[in-house]
């Protein structure tokens, strides 16, 4: 199952839960929730539930970058965003701290957010789920 295609099915899921699934979930690496910071892309504040997944990625060069994928809504907002800044730099910040100010080209229409890499892993990881409150998806649903 491609990953655009994971995505777009685990948004559309319903965010209620069966009476039996109200009871205290199993704290794993999964459900475990991080202490999330102020999300800011062109001076809007993105909430972490508007953000549907936030991982690190390892570049060619040994750095790591960033890669957020937004909710449906939080996509449409970047799309509105980002279509006003064609042609400038599109300031994203974690808590007042620029993460990149990297200049638009078109507007974002799918929702993603690559950060440049200058990052370690551990670092990388670390800022990924500070932004989302959480670990990233699963690169295949199949996994656990």
């Amino acid at each position: 199952m491609s990953r655009r295609l994971a995505l777009a099915l685990l948004a559309a899921l319903p965010l209620t839960m069966p009476a039996c699934a109200a009871e205290k979930p199993p704290q794993d690496r999964q459900t475990m929730p991080f202490e999330t910071g102020r999300l800011d892309i062109a001076g809007e504040v993105f909430a972490p539930s508007e953000v549907l997944d936030a991982r690190a990625l390892p570049d060619v060069n040994g750095k790591v970058g960033i890669m957020l994928t937004l909710t449906p809504a939080g996509a449409r907002r970047l799309e509105t965003i980002s279509g006003s800044l064609v042609g400038k730099p599109m300031l994203v910040a974690l808590d007042g701290k620029t993460l990149a100010a990297e200049l638009i080209r078109k507007p974002l229409v799918d929702g993603v957010v690559e950060i440049p890499g200058r990052w370690n892993l551990t670092e990388g990881e670390a800022l990924a789920r500070r932004i989302s409150g959480r670990d990233p998806l699963p690169d295949d649903l199949g996994a656990e």
